[in-house]
């Protein structure tokens, strides 16, 4: 109950601040339902599909008034039937600095490059926000944003643990981005994420810099993107790994483009008997980046990639179609096929195919009105007896999964 007087009460707040100053306020409702045979996990044949409907409130206000500005977002996303989950989404204020520089502080939304490493997330209805103070600076063609956040459990009287393993300790970044007149697009990131040691104070620095070139000849678009990281697992472990894309576009016709790409992410090759290899990290990992947009909208690597290949990493190919036959409609449909990017062992310590299967998607979006977009998904997943191993399947028990879904989406300007 306090939470959700403090919610509607810092919302009446602004309709006060409305009176002296500009106020703009908008909402978004996004209701989901879906039918789940194989998001996250694979399927066994002994297993029912789960059916329910999830969905994201969101209440945004938006003040401006001279060099300065604040945004405060009201949030409740919950799968139908949990309690209320109010929370704030964003709550942050900006300065307009001299010389092309701004500095904000407070929890915001942070997303560069499609969302490669750092992302807002926006698939998962909670979306991720980062509490953070961000140093920007943007001069005709060129931006560049300056970022540290840092995550406690609470205010400590003596001592910094934090007691939330699953996410950083403290996070630095650097971001730069730059258009040139021939259409190229480059861009680079550099970022130092601090992870506790379990039951300890001591934090261990993992480090990750690479950079994105994008250019379009004619009708062929091109992407590159390549990082490298390094430094210290929250384990204590070495960190030696690196993740490689690349995409090709090619517009078919007015309506429609067919993509082909790649990506190579690294990992540990257990026929390699060196011990100062075996004890290095060699599996990437993409820290707070997007899942669903890189991965496949089943969510079946979702966070922890060491894991979910048992550190053997992953590589990906993918053929991907949009369409755009008529107004306000549009299909994607992307098939990826994944394999172990190094080999790893079974329990009986023979070498598995790396062969992992594939995964077909299908996205349609219908924008009803303006503000509201109407999507249906479906995700068809072929998986291997290594896949399944993998995820513990017993042998003779795996099948291939689902999932599909059903969303409307609609965002309206208050004021």
């Amino acid at each position: 109950m306090k939470v959700k007087i403090t919610f509607w009460t810092s919302i009446f707040m602004c309709f006060i601040v409305q009176s002296f100053a500009q106020l703009n306020l908008s909402t978004e409702v996004r209701p989901r339902s879906e039918l789940r045979y194989g998001f996250a996990s694979l399927p066994s044949i002994n297993q029912e599909p789960a059916y329910l409907i999830n969905q994201r409130t969101r209440l945004t206000a938006d003040y401006q008034k001279d060099n300065l500005k604040f945004r405060l977002t009201g949030q409740d996303a919950r799968t139908w039937g949990e309690e209320d989950m109010l929370s704030f989404y964003e709550a942050w204020i900006h300065y307009d600095l001299p010389k092309n520089w701004g500095i904000r502080v407070g929890r915001q939304a942070l997303q560069y490059d499609r969302g490669r490493m750092m992302a807002v997330r926006n698939r998962r209805q909670e979306g991720f926000a980062y509490d953070a103070i961000l140093a920007k600076y943007a001069k005709d063609s060129l931006y560049v944003d300056l970022g540290y956040s840092l995550n406690n459990s609470q205010a400590n009287l003596f001592g910094n643990q934090f007691f939330n393993n699953s996410t950083f300790k403290n996070f630095t970044f650097g971001y730069l981005k730059k258009y040139f007149d021939n259409g190229l697009i480059l861009s680079g990131t550099a970022i130092s994420a601090g992870y506790q040691k379990v039951n300890s104070d001591t934090v261990f620095y993992k480090q990750t810099i690479g950079t994105k070139v994008i250019h379009s000849i004619d009708k062929f678009s091109f992407q590159a993107e390549g990082f490298y990281q390094f430094g210290k697992h929250n384990d204590g472990r070495s960190v030696s790994a690196y993740l490689l894309a690349g995409k090709v576009g090619y517009k078919l016709f007015k309506q429609g483009t067919l993509t082909l790409g790649t990506e190579y992410t690294s990992g540990h090759d257990a026929t390699n008997t060196n011990v100062e290899y075996q004890n290095t990290l060699h599996t990437f990992d993409i820290l707070e980046g997007a899942r669903f947009a890189f991965w496949g909208n089943a969510n079946l690597f979702r966070n922890n990639l060491e894991a979910q290949t048992n550190s053997g990493g992953l590589t990906e190919y993918f053929l991907r179609l949009n369409l755009n036959p008529i107004k306000d409609l549009s299909t994607m449909i992307t098939y990826y096929q994944f394999y172990l990017t190094n080999p790893i062992f079974d329990d009986n310590n023979v070498i598995m195919k790396q062969n992992l299967g594939g995964e077909l998607d299908i996205i349609t979006k219908y924008r009803v009105q303006k503000g509201s977009t109407l999507t249906l998904g479906y995700s068809y997943i072929l998986p291997t007896n290594s896949w399944q191993y993998i995820q513990n399947i017993a042998a003779n028990e795996g099948t291939n999964g689902y999932y599909l879904w059903l969303s409307l989406a609609t965002k309206i300007e208050l004021m």
